[in-house]
């Protein structure tokens, strides 16, 4: 990934924003919508859950390893890691316009779903959640991922 359009990028939407000054403001418009009545909203931990469990689904639908989407998408692969395997990692806004545009996903909604972006939508946030409760894995391993598994499982305990 390179740095320097990470920040021509920022710097591009930071203008599209107030005149320049960096805010939330064009972006959250879509989501500001009032809770309703007697619904919780969903934690940020849930949309991030949603998000991560979206990109890697996305990328499994394509037959990618995280390095090959890394370079296909010309993100830096630590990064792509953290974002799948770290649920706590905010991801850089650029990173996520990119992996946006990548997989053809509207990015105010992803920003959203990563936790750059405030969500009061109630519908928005249930629906992540039963995404993501719907996106847990209940399939057999694969062969790939079997192998995979007892190889690594094998390395530890040579440790």
């Amino acid at each position: 990934m390179n740095k320097e359009l990470d920040r021509k990028w920022l710097k591009k939407h930071a203008a599209l924003e107030d005149g320049g000054f960096v805010s939330v403001g064009g972006f959250i418009s879509t989501f500001e919508e009032k809770s309703s009545a007697g619904e919780e909203p969903v934690g940020v931990d849930a949309l991030k859950h949603a998000f991560v469990k979206l990109l890697q689904l996305k990328r499994r639908e394509r037959k990618l390893s995280v390095e090959e989407l890394a370079a296909k998408a010309d993100l830096d692969m630590a990064e792509l890691l953290r974002i799948e395997s770290d649920e706590g990692y905010v991801a850089a806004p650029f990173s996520v316009h990119k992996l946006a545009e990548f997989f053809k996903l509207p990015e105010r909604p992803l920003m959203a779903l990563a936790g750059l972006l405030k969500v009061k939508d109630a519908q928005f946030q249930q629906q992540a959640l039963r995404f993501a409760a719907r996106s847990e894995p209940v399939e057999k391993l694969s062969k790939e991922e079997h192998r995979a598994l007892e190889e690594y499982v094998k390395f530890l305990c040579e440790r």
